[in-house]
């Protein structure tokens, strides 16, 4: 019995990730729910980069069936292939992140 259990210990599960495996947002595009609307200010400022921490699937680099869900850093991006002109969608950029700096 004790032979079963560690033989069941050390067999890997399918989803589970080691930590030595680097691993890349899977793209899935969330898009907005109205239009952009770019409006010239008078007094033009500088803000940061907006990002949002949200739950994707991450796969490993090197095998795409070797996936997970955790939490990503999405950002705005706007020029996304096969959309209009106009279109931003929130794009994961990077995996498992504790917060989006």
């Amino acid at each position: 019995m004790l032979i079963l259990k560690l033989f069941l210990i050390t067999l890997p599960t399918k989803g589970g990730v080691s930590a030595d495996v680097e691993l890349h947002p899977v793209m899935e595009y969330y898009t907005t729910a109205t239009p952009i609307q770019h409006r010239q200010a008078a007094a033009a400022r500088e803000l940061s980069p907006f990002q949002l921490c949200l739950d994707c699937r991450c796969c490993a680099a090197n095998n795409a069936s070797n996936c997970s869900t955790m939490p990503c850093c999405f950002g705005i991006d706007c020029n996304l292939p096969d959309k209009p002109f106009g279109v931003c969608a929130f794009v994961p950029k990077t995996c498992n992140c504790t917060s989006c700096q």
